[in-house]
């Protein structure tokens, strides 16, 4: 039989206890050595558990006397082994849950997604490791702050309504806005706010999740800005085709008239006056230009000093910021568009001259080997020897996170400017296949490094060779075939070559210049040089008349003549069968140069 129980008061008793006193003592599977789970039989019927409640069967009353019955132990038995089943199985789940929690844990530190617990008052109770990483805090200066404190003033009344609905309608609610890290950047976040709901309906909290979406922002924007920069680059090239031809026209009859009236007389300083502003203009067309595809130029030999010295002074003109100049006297030539390159350096000097009131422009140049880039990655330069021009102003320098945005197109920092100044340079460079470098330092100044190939061999012709004067006109009268499709084209550059000297026929069309020529052909009247332009809209091109008129007469002298200098032709116009290529707008001493030239070589 059982012993006595322990009554409340400490006492002996032989009288028939209440069961709820007697204590059932068991030992644990789970538990090592001797140590007993003990429960007593009045203990609720109900263990709380975080993952869920198991209920515990009730031990009936006996009576632990002579009396009992075999059915009375029976049943004893089985609600002792019932109990035994039901603490097992919550063992299972408390070590079950056990692992869950450091399953959250382990996910909670290593999501790359923020996580944010907050109060009915948007108090911060508790932040996830990437959210503190993310803001760039410590996580006891959040704990208990505000959770929208960082939020962007333009979107924080928008984060305070998703917060708001979900507290109030205990609905999860979306929302993107802008939070600041501690070192003043800005990200883009998109986020839920979800309530947490308490099993009597209450909410007493929420959670915040967000995913950081500043890169797939930046790229839409940048996708953005390409489209429309696209777009813009189009109807700039289109405005510049036709600004090109009023241009043309304007330049050729100034250099008629300049021809006509002489060097030394009043309307001679006017026309000089007209032909600098022109030159302004054909600035402008080449800095519309850059905005659009353009890639490659024509180049010509020249040396760097004369060129940059020539732009800078145009410059520094009127200012009170004066230039000097460092040149190694051994650079080697360069090969280069001169007028592109001038205006990317006017660019530059220009942007110097605006950084200071008065002070000193510092231009320096020297050869910098292939070597020197071996093992240099920042500067993206294919391999072989440059010439680097530096341009040191004494100006207020530039903050770090606007260097790298300079050459932006329309960014700028100084009102009044539209941004494309930079943005030009280094194109200009970069089709040269060099390209441009900043340093600056706030209060002391900024250095830009200009880095140009140098030239590799002379060039096989002399057409385009800087500051070489006019060939003298040949004694013999040539005859000129002229095509292009646009009249007012044909009608000054054919009263530009009629000034020349030349004997001029024009058409509109390849298919009309193909006629043309196989007329005069077999009338044995050919033509010295055939000059047409490349495209024609709708119509028969330079590009596809060129090789009708060769199959005519294979010592036929085709010049090929277009404002798309990027046009592969006019990059190689050789491996199309082109004797030489002119750009436009023509300019007068240029033209004559060109067809002289290609007129005395060799049949």
């Amino acid at each position: 039989m059982l012993q006595d129980s322990i009554v409340k008061d400490g006492s002996s008793s032989q009288t028939k206890p209440a069961a709820a006193r007697i204590p059932i003592v068991f030992r644990h599977p789970e538990l090592q050595g001797d140590d007993s789970l003990i429960l007593p039989r009045e203990a609720t019927a109900k263990v709380e558990n975080p993952l869920k409640t198991i209920a515990l069967p009730k031990i009936s009353n006996f009576t632990p006397s002579g009396s009992d019955t075999l059915d009375e132990n029976k049943q004893l038995k089985e609600e002792v082994a019932e109990c035994r089943r039901s603490l097992e199985e919550w063992s299972r789940a408390e070590v079950e849950w056990s692992g869950q929690r450091r399953l959250f844990k382990v996910m909670a530190e290593t999501v790359t997604d923020i996580i944010v617990l907050m109060d009915r008052q948007g108090n911060r109770t508790w932040t996830n490791p990437a959210y503190t990483h993310l803001l760039g805090y410590q996580p006891e200066e959040l704990s208990g702050t505000y959770a929208l404190t960082e939020v962007h003033p333009e979107d924080k009344d928008y984060a305070a309504q998703a917060l708001t609905a979900a507290i109030e309608q205990g609905i999860t609610q979306q929302a993107a806005f802008r939070v600041q890290q501690k070192d003043g950047a800005w990200l883009h976040l998109q986020t839920e706010t979800i309530p947490i709901v308490e099993a009597d309906g209450r909410i007493d909290s929420v959670v915040l999740m967000g995913h950081d979406v500043t890169e797939q922002k930046q790229l839409e924007e940048a996708l953005a800005l390409a489209s429309t920069q696209v777009t813009a680059a189009g109807m700039v090239e289109g405005l510049a085709r036709d600004f090109d031809q009023i241009l043309t026209n304007a330049a050729g009859n100034l250099a008629i008239a300049k021809n006509l009236n002489g060097p030394t007389n009043a309307v001679a300083v006017r026309l000089n006056e007209i032909e600098r502003a022109l030159q302004r203009a054909r600035d402008l067309i080449e800095q519309m230009f850059s905005l659009t595809s353009h890639s490659d130029q024509p180049r010509v030999r020249v040396a760097l000093e004369p060129i940059v010295q020539e732009a800078v002074a145009e410059v520094v003109k009127g200012t009170m910021v004066r230039a000097e100049y460092s040149f190694n006297r051994k650079l080697p030539e360069l090969e280069l568009d001169v007028d592109a390159f001038s205006h990317a350096i006017r660019n530059i000097v220009t942007n110097c001259v605006q950084s200071m009131d008065k002070g000193v422009v510092r231009l320096s140049a020297d050869f910098i080997s292939q070597d020197h880039f071996k093992n240099n990655l920042e500067i993206p330069l294919k391999p072989g020897n440059y010439v680097c021009l530096r341009i040191q102003d004494q100006g207020h320098g530039i903050p770090d996170k606007i260097v790298p945005r300079v050459f932006e197109p329309y960014f700028t920092t100084r009102q009044g400017s539209q941004g494309l100044g930079l943005t030009t340079a280094l194109s200009a460079i970069q089709r040269l296949g060099g390209t441009i470098t900043i340093e600056s330092t706030m209060g002391v100044g900024t250095t830009v490094a200009v880095y140009v190939p140098a030239a590799h061999a002379p060039l096989a012709s002399g057409l385009a060779r800087s500051g070489t004067t006019a060939l003298p006109k040949l004694s013999e009268k040539k005859r000129i075939l002229l095509m292009d499709d646009e009249q007012m084209i044909l009608d000054i550059v054919s009263r530009m070559l009629t000034h020349l000297g030349y004997e001029v026929k024009t058409c509109t069309d390849g298919s009309q210049a193909i006629a043309a020529f196989a007329k005069a052909k077999a009338n044995a009247q050919t033509f010295d040089v055939v000059l047409m332009d490349l495209i024609i809209p709708n119509g028969v091109g330079g590009q596809d008349a060129v090789h009708t008129i060769i199959k005519i007469d294979p010592s036929a002298k085709v010049i090929a003549s277009s404002g798309h200098l990027d046009h592969p032709v006019m990059v190689d116009h050789k491996k199309y069968g082109f004797t030489a290529v002119l750009e436009k707008p023509y300019k007068l001493e240029k033209l004559q140069q060109v067809i002289e030239a290609v007129i005395s070589m060799p049949a």
